[in-house]
Order: structure tokens, then C-alpha cells, then sequence
């Protein structure tokens, strides 16, 4: 059963649930449960009606923060031994997360001309797993121990003890008191057997790990008596209770300030319509999405990674979203910088591969950090997180930038570059790369961060340290940023270091050039090892670097045809892996799957080139697949296969893909920007259209537009294949129409 068409997922903060379409938590469906602060806090949750499921209607958890789930009775013989027909009695299930806690209102109605009395069931357990025992990560030290359920009137209580003496509990409490509640004591240790397990989110790699845990389950009963034509309600909360209220910092200094209550968003996002009803649907979903995910964390708010797996801070990840969002909430890549700059590296740590001036990769809060089993406390396996920190300082810069953003964030700046510069390069061959330094630690340390997702042809693993194509473009558009950001608002003194940024970036270009192009393959490899090998694998990672500008225009061409060759373009967009490659599994994490935001780097970089065309054909592609997934969301990632492979094809789900996930809801608002061709200059308050659409948009109509401390309203139109502006804005913006035909030159 895959997370990404049959789980029905809600979250409000740091509150998620992941069930089945029945609303139920059970095993069946990897990773169900109801989860806070990493830890899931509810492993099984079903209900019966009359000793049996009752028959499923039709859910949705189309909302972020609601669910609906309907159903019909079964078959069944009452008290008074009378034969009650099916779907004669409904039952609604209402769900909502807000503020910390579940709700759940069940609505029966009977539709007999009789009353009946039906038994209403529910039996719940919880594991209290660290996120990463879920994923099915092995634990080196014992757990803590699971403590009987406890009823007292209208409320149950299943807790845990852990081995550092922090008590979790999850408190359940009913709208009426139950007829009768029954324990069964389960397993409150984990089984002796290994069993094999996946690690989660990809299939592709196997582990020996202890086998599951089975708590001690609550059977709770309520008999309801429903008279005829009438109905009854019941409702129940499940609140999380202790890690959420001890707010655990795990490495900022100052954590009274992190008990403090965090202050909602002070700003909302533009608002944007379009004359395509399809894409508004799209776009609305990706906002709400985006808006689901940010999420209060100890240190400030930040977009979430991807629920259920990542809900947790990413620096890649936020950092990503935080540049797809630019045009509507500029603010949000702000707040995100402000995070990172907040656990930036300072020290050497070999354990958490922290280096002073780095960019985390990931941070996380439950049992196993806290007892040191994982690094992520925060970790800082990530080579790319710290030249992309920098180029979305420079995109804040250009829509919002003034003197005294500069001044607060340019330390940090500085801190980035240091660590490039001085930490990056560990065999001084020029280019930055990545080796696992911490046991715990990520093999592959760039977006493709699965164990698999970089091999020679031939199977073998690259040696570390890696150079990975797509990082060097990152390093290369931060310096030309840098400077040119430094050039508007540095200081007469920084003008050293512009000159000094951009010999370094065209170095870097030329030596780009003569390492990772690969002659007999007319393209980029995905890296170069630490023995000077280039991985000749065929991929969509050099797509990256036409959105970092670092490639020349004639190889530019060279590059675009072949992403656009059949064995990379699926027809529904550009594969991670060319179907040629040895290694290629369209079902795979990172070997040949697709996914959206990697496309919409891609669609970026082909417009700088000025390839229009190919760059409106992939939007048109991703827009076709975001239709066909359940409420328009496009999902973290789908497989390969092709769209020509069968006359029935559709886009296939990824069993395991985060949904909503972050940079996926990202996509679209993402490319409205690219298709608007929108470039900001705060400095000079210059805002500049470079309009391309495909042929099913015409009009586009953005309010609320924040730029250069200002909000304006613009309206961008195309007819007989030109485009037309209407704009209202504060005197001194100046919002310009550029490049206004759809004459393309490719």
C-alpha cells in the first residue's frame, strides 16, 4: 500500500497523522500513526461497528488540517434478533488537527423505522517509535519501557518511559464515558528475531533489524442506542503530551527563548489567477501545501521537509522552497535564512560533521538524538546546503534587500564562503565534494542522497571524495551572485572581494569545462571521484547546472538535446537516470524515477538559455501529472516509466513518496515565476517580466506582489502572440515587459 494515493494525511504545526483511506492506523500501512516532534505517538487506531469493519464510502483529506471519512453498516442482527439490512445505518468520521491535538467526531444515523443499538469499537495502541526505528533504522542501545493504559472516566492514557527518564504520553479522552475498556498486555520490548526491513522512503536497500513492537492495546465499547430516523455522536481528542510541552532544544544556546509560543505569519502569500481553471487548482494546492509545512521549530519557523518521513528542518530542502517561493512570499526565504544562519556550523565535530561556517542538512528531536545514536542533533552531511544558503541570500537581496538586511545577514554569508573556500575542497583539485566523515553519517551527501544513487556503469561505487556535477554549478552562481548582490549594497571595501568572487567563479567554469564533459558521451558526467574519475552516468544532475549558468552556450545546446532524448525524457518529464544506464530502475528512489522539483530547476535553466519551447513543454508535462494525482498535488517523486510504454499509461505514484512534500509544492508556484520570467532588483526598485507561456495560458493576474519593502498588483496578458502588462504600484517601482513575443528564437 503506497503513502502517495492511499494514505489520507493531515498536519497542523508539529502535529501530523498518517492512516489509510479508512482513517484507521495499522500496519499495513507503512509508517501509519500519529506523530509530534519525531516521535509517533499512536501506532494503531481502528474502529468496528457491530464486531466489523464498517463498509467504506469514500474519504478525503483534501484540507491539510481535516479529513472526512463515510460509511455504511454491514449486514448485521440487532438485540431484539431482527436482520438489519446494509446501509441502513451511516457512519461519518470528522477529523481535524489543530494546535497539538486530534479530533475525531463520529456522527451514526439511522435510516430504520425502528431503533436499534449498535456497539461501537476501538482499539488503540501506541509504540512511541522514534522516527528513524519507523524508517527502520537498527537501535544500539535497549529502549525505554511501555507502560500499561490507563482509564480513568472519560479519558485513557498509554505512556512511555525512556531510557533517559523522559515520560511521553498520549492522553485520549471521549465525549461520553465507555461502557467498557480492556487492555491487552502485548509485547512492551522489542522481539528477539532480526527480521529483514526496507529503509524507508526508498526500496533499495535492505537491512537485518529487530522485528516490530506490539504494545499493550485498549479495546474501548460504546454501545449507542440510535432511534429510528435519529443519530448520536461521539467524540474523542488525542493530544500528545510532555515532548511537546518541554519543547527540547537539542543545540540552540538560548532555549528560554524557545519556550516561548511561536508567533504566527505576519505576512500572507500573493495571490495569483490565471485563465486556466486546472492551474489555478494546481497552483492553490501547492500554496496551502507550502503553508501546511511551515512549521514552528525550536528556533524559529521553517517549511518541513515532507510528511510523514521529514518532518523535521532541512537545509537543502527549506532552502529550495524558500527560491521556488520567491515570488510569492519572499518573506518566507527570510525567515528561512534566519534559521539556518542560527545553527550554522562553528565547531569541528567528526560525529555530526559539523564545520565552521556549514550549512545543516538535517535536524531532529526524538529519543535517538537525544540518546546519541544518530548525529542528527543537528547534522551536517550536506555539501550543496551551504552554496545554495548564499545564492537565496542574493535572491532575498533582489526582491527585498536593504542596507540593514545586508548588515544582519552577511556575517553568516561570510561564514558560507569561508567554508567553501577553506573546507570544502578536501584534495585540492579545485572543485567541492563530500566523504562521510561520521559513522552514522549519509554516504552520498548532494540531493541524490540515497546509498545507490551514484555509481560507475559497471556497478562500482565511486571513492570519496565525490565532486558531484550539479554542486559546482551552486558554487558558481553563489560567487557570481555574491558579487553582483555586493556590488549593489556592499561597502566600498567589499569591492576587493567582487573581483575576487568573479576571477573564482570563471576558474571554476573553466575547469567545469575540461574535468566533467565527457566527449565520447557528448555530456556532463554526475561527478568526478577522489581518484579523479568521471562518473560517465547519464542523468538529469547537469539539468541543474543551465539554472546555475555555468555551462557554455554551444555545450548548452549539446546538454538540452540530450536531456530531451528518449532514454531521460519520459513524457511526463526528465528522468533522474537514463533508462540506458546499467543501473536504471524506474521504481527506484534515485535511479530513473522523476521528480517535479528537479524538473523545475531545469525548466529555470532552459529559459536562461533561451530555449522557451523545451522549458514550456516540461511545465506542460508536470502539469498534466499534478492532474492526475489525488487533490492536484504533485508528489515528492513518481516512477520513470514511460509515457509511450503502454496506450493506457498514466504517471505511476512512488510507493513511499512524501505527500505534500516541499519542494514538490514548490513546482508550480515555482513556474509561474519562470513562465512570467520575473527578475528583481530592489536596489534599483526594477522589477522585469520576460513573459513566455504556453499555448494554454493567456492571462495571469498576481496581488499582492511584496517587492523592495513594497506590495504591487500586475496583470500580464497575450494575444495574437504578444504580451501586454497592466501594473499598479507605488510611485518610484518601475516594473518592466521584456522580450514580449512569442517569436522564440528556439
Amino acid at each position: 500500500m503506497g503513502l502517495a494515493r492511499d494514505a489520507r494525511i493531515l498536519k497542523d504545526g508539529e502535529l501530523f497523522v498518517v492512516s489509510d483511506e479508512r482513517g484507521d492506523l495499522r500496519r499495513t500501512l507503512p509508517g501509519a500513526g500519529v506523530y509530534a516532534r519525531d516521535t509517533r505517538f499512536l501506532s494503531e487506531l481502528w474502529l468496528l461497528l457491530n464486531g466489523e469493519e464498517p463498509e467504506l464510502f469514500d474519504s478525503s483529506a483534501e484540507r491539510t488540517n481535516t479529513a472526512i471519512f463515510e460509511f455504511g453498516n454491514a449486514v448485521f442482527r440487532d438485540e431484539e434478533g431482527r436482520d438489519i439490512l446494509a446501509h441502513t445505518i451511516s457512519l461519518r468520521r470528522c477529523r481535524s488537527v489543530r494546535r497539538g491535538t486530534l479530533d475525531e467526531e463520529l456522527v451514526l444515523e439511522n435510516y430504520n423505522a425502528f431503533d436499534i443499538t449498535v456497539e461501537l469499537a476501538f482499539v488503540f495502541a501506541a509504540d512511541f517509535l522514534d522516527i528513524f526505528e519507523v524508517r527502520g533504522f537498527p537501535r544500539e542501545r535497549p529502549r525505554g519501557r511501555i507502560l500499561l493504559p490507563q482509564q480513568q472516566d472519560h479519558s485513557l492514557r498509554l505512556a512511555y518511559r525512556a531510557p533517559d527518564d523522559v515520560l511521553l504520553e498520549t492522553e485520549i479522552v471521549f465525549s461520553r464515558q465507555p461502557d467498557t475498556v480492556t487492555t491487552e498486555p502485548g509485547a512492551t520490548h522489542l522481539s528477539e528475531l532480526a527480521l529483514p526491513r526496507m529503509l524507508l522512503p526508498g526500496h533499495d536497500q535492505l537491512i537485518r533489524a529487530p522485528g516490530m513492537i506490539h504494545p499493550p492495546r485498549a479495546f474501548v465499547l460504546f454501545h449507542l442506542k440510535l432511534p429510528s430516523h435519529g443519530r448520536e455522536r461521539l467524540a474523542l481528542r488525542i493530544a500528545p503530551r510532555e515532548l511537546l510541552e518541554r519543547r527540547i532544544a537539542v543545540r540552540v544556546p538560548d532555549v528560554s527563548r524557545l519556550t516561548e509560543p511561536v508567533e504566527p505569519p505576519t505576512y500572507s502569500f500573493a495571490r495569483a489567477r490565471t485563465d486556466h481553471e486546472l492551474f489555478d487548482r494546481v497552483l492553490q494546492r501547492s500554496l496551502d501545501d507550502v503553508r501546511a509545512l511551515l512549521t514552528p521549530f525550536p528556533g524559529g519557523r521553517l517549511v518541513a521537509a515532507g510528511i510523514p518521513w521529514f518532518v523535521a528542518p532541512f537545509g537543502r530542502d527549506s532552502l529550495i522552497v524558500s527560491l521556488q517561493m520567491m515570488l510569492f512570499a519572499p518573506e518566507l526565504a527570510l525567515e528561512t535564512l534566519r534559521f539556518l544562519a542560527r545553527y550554522q556550523g562553528r565547531k569541528h565535530d567528526p560525529w555530526t560533521e559539523e564545520e565552521p561556517g556549514k550549512i545543516l542538512h538535517e535536524l531532529r528531536f526524538g529519543e535517538m538524538v537525544r540518546l546519541g545514536e544518530t548525529p542528527h542533533s543537528p547534522y551536517y552531511g550536506t555539501v550543496d546546503a551551504t552554496p545554495l544558503f548564499i545564492v537565496t541570500f542574493c535572491e532575498v537581496m533582489d526582491w527585498v534587500g536593504t542596507p540593514a538586511l545586508f548588515d544582519e545577514l552577511f556575517p553568516a554569508v561570510q561564514a558560507a564562503l569561508h567554508w567553501i573556500d577553506q573546507h570544502g575542497d578536501h584534495n585540492g583539485d579545485g572543485f567541492i565534494d563530500y566523504g562521510r566523515v561520521s559513522p552514522r553519517g549519509l554516504v552520498h551527501q548532494n540531493w541524490k542522497d540515497s546509498h545507490n544513487s551514484l555509481l560507475f556503469p559497471d556497478g562500482r561505487d565511486p571513492v570519496p571524495p565525490i565532486a558531484a556535477v550539479e554542486v559546482q554549478g551552486y558554487v558558481y552562481q553563489a560567487k557570481r551572485a555574491l558579487a553582483a548582490v555586493l556590488q549593489r549594497f556592499g561597502k566600498p571595501s567589499h569591492q576587493v572581494l567582487v573581483a575576487r568572487l568573479r576571477a573564482e567563479a570563471e576558474q571554476l567554469r573553466a575547469r567545469f569545462e575540461q574535468r566533467f564533459w565527457s566527449e565520447s558521451d557528448q555530456f556532463y558526467g554526475q561527478a568526478i571521484d577522489g581518484q579523479g574519475r568521471l562518473v560517465p552516468a547519464i542523468s538529469s544532475n547537469p539539468g541543474h547546472c543551465l539554472w546555475s549558468e555555468i555551462i557554455g552556450p554551444e555545450r548548452a545546446a549539446r546538454v538540452v538535446e540530450r536531456l530531451f532524448r528518449s532514454d531521460l525524457y519520459s513524457g511526463w518529464g526528465i528522468r533522474t537516470l537514463a533508462s540506458t544506464m546499467p543501473h536504471y530502475n524506474p521504481m527506484s528512489y534515485h535511479n530513473g524515477s522523476i521528480w517535479p522539483h528537479d524538473n523545475a530547476l531545469i525548466i529555470a535553466g532552459l529559459r536562461r538559455y533561451g530555449y522557451h519551447r523545451e522549458a514550456l513543454r516540461l511545465a506542460s508535462d508536470l502539469l498534466e501529472v499534478a492532474v492526475s494525482f489525488p487533490y492536484y498535488r504533485l508528489p515528492e517523486l513518481f516512477c520513470g516509466f514511460g509515457r509511450d510504454e503502454a496506450e493506457c499509461m498514466v504517471p505511476i505514484s512512488y510507493p513511499v513518496s512524501c505527500s505534500p512534500q516541499a519542494w514538490a509544492a514548490g513546482t508550480m508556484p515555482f513556474l509561474l515565476r519562470i513562465m512570467l520570467g520575473a527578475e528583481a532588483r530592489a536596489a534599483e526598485r526594477r522589477l522585469t517580466l520576460r513573459p513566455a507561456f504556453p499555448d494554454w495560458l493567456t492571462e495571469v493576474e498576481i496581488r499582492g506582489l511584496r517587492f523592495a519593502g513594497t506590495t504591487l498588483d500586475l496583470a500580464v496578458r497575450r494575444q495574437a502572440g504578444r504580451y501586454t502588462l497592466e501594473v499598479e504600484a507605488d510611485p518610484g517601482i518601475t516594473v518592466v515587459l521584456a522580450g514580449s513575443s512569442d517569436d522564440f528564437r528556439r
